[in-house]
């Protein structure tokens, strides 16, 4: 009976200790402490894009993202985020973020399980429907032009 008991404590605190971890609870979090799941993001077109401080084409196409956050902030199916090609830690993602005067949510370190493979180049921009799959992979700057102008398009599909 005592082996049984210690058994069942054993896999009870294993199971707890997988509810617990951080990592199995989401997929990324934000600079601002928001975590999310993929599956959650579901019903949107999630746009990510991934830069670096050492891409120019990367900080010319910043203000335009501003400008396409704002756009996506007023719309119900539609959220972007940066992901820093460099994966920095939190410290110098925010240092980054403030110099750059970066209006949109950066992703702390690399997502798990996203539905797209890492860039080769920057920047890189990809699209993913509000079915959960990728749809575009963009290379090279966007303008909010262009990215509105897509979503738009895809709306219509």
């Amino acid at each position: 009976m005592k082996k049984f008991g210690f058994i069942l404590v054993c896999v009870m605190a294993g199971g707890l200790g997988l509810y617990l971890s951080p990592s199995l609870q989401y997929d990324f979090k934000t600079l601002n402490g928001k975590q999310f799941r993929w599956h959650e993001l579901k019903q949107q077109y999630i746009i990510v894009n991934y830069f670096a401080e050492w891409c120019a084409p990367c900080l010319k196409e910043i203000p335009q993202l501003n400008i396409f956050s704002q756009y996506a902030q007023q719309q119900a199916d539609v959220v972007l985020f940066a992901v820093n090609f460099d994966n920095l830690d939190e410290s110098k993602l925010k240092q980054l973020k403030q110099k750059y005067s970066m209006k949109f949510d950066i992703i702390s370190g690399l997502p798990n399980n996203p539905p797209f493979n890492r860039p080769r180049a920057l920047p890189a921009t990809f699209i993913i429907s509000p079915q959960g799959e990728l749809i575009k992979e963009l290379n090279g700057e966007m303008t909010n032009e262009e990215l509105q102008n897509i979503i738009e398009k895809l709306r219509t599909l």
